[in-house]
């Protein structure tokens, strides 16, 4: 069993000494999605930047909340949702929109993953023009705790990266996964305080949010875009949260590695 972890961490090692395998590979698949588009990906901004506005109206009229306080909250912890649930739904085909590959070539699994990854922080990167722009205009303007959200960010990539190995793996055994893991995905946007906030809820229902292993994640980049600094313990909780998914993942690539290209 060393061995085997030892295995699947030499296959990360790969993956990040040879970054051209993922980092420019993500890239050209963006360019190829938005193939003959005049604006590209940044139609998809636009997109989600329209359902900003118009359910932060909504949402902040049906909560009595004011639009100036609401709508950066909200705007903030949708570019991040479209990103942590657009990696997760990529996550599922993880290994097989890639099976030409996998059975011609050899290749570190985890490449694909970092594939993936670099795909949805190029989108993340345009949507966050959204938040550059309610935050400048309509919040409360930029202060020097948002350079927090930089690590903020690099702790959910992580925990995203680690999540979406043992989720590929499942999904190209199990295809069924997909619907199952997308659905869940719907039901935990509403169950976590993207579009509602913690204050919000009465004392006895405050483990909506308390108990969500994703609001950590949404807490430690969003607050500081918001000029606030986050608890310490949101940390820690994300932190603690990385050390499992990671054990998780390389116990479950060392384990079912060898099997991967015969599922597909």
């Amino acid at each position: 069993m060393v061995f085997e972890k030892s295995l699947a961490m030499h296959d990360l090692g790969l993956s990040l000494k040879h970054p051209y395998l993922w980092a420019l590979l993500g890239w050209y698949d963006i360019r190829q999605r938005y193939r003959r588009s005049v604006l590209g990906p940044l139609w998809l901004t636009m997109s989600t930047g329209i359902l900003v506005c118009m359910l932060s109206v909504l949402w902040s009229t049906l909560f009595k909340i004011d639009i100036k306080d609401y709508l950066p909250f909200f705007a903030v912890g949708q570019v991040l949702w479209v990103f942590i649930s657009g990696q997760l739904n990529e996550s599922c085909t993880g290994f097989v929109q890639f099976e030409h590959v996998i059975k011609q070539i050899k290749l570190p699994f985890t490449s694909f993953i970092l594939r993936l990854m670099t795909r949805n922080l190029i989108i993340l990167l345009h949507n966050f023009l959204i938040v550059v722009i309610v935050i400048s205009f309509v919040g409360p303007g930029w202060s020097s705790f948002a350079f927090l959200a930089l690590p903020g960010l690099l702790i959910t990539s992580c925990a995203l990266f680690f999540l979406s190995i043992p989720v590929a793996i499942a999904c190209t055994r199990y295809r069924d996964l997909q619907m199952i893991i997308q659905n869940l995905l719907m039901i935990a946007f509403y169950f976590t305080p993207i579009m509602w906030k913690a204050n919000q809820l009465e004392s006895s229902i405050q483990w909506v949010a308390t108990l969500n292993p994703i609001t950590p994640f949404i807490e430690i980049v969003r607050l500081p875009l918001l000029g606030q600094v986050p608890q310490g313990q949101s940390y820690i909780d994300a932190l603690l949260a990385v050390l499992i998914l990671a054990i998780i993942a390389f116990v479950t690539l060392s384990r079912f590695r060898q099997k991967i290209s015969y599922w597909l």
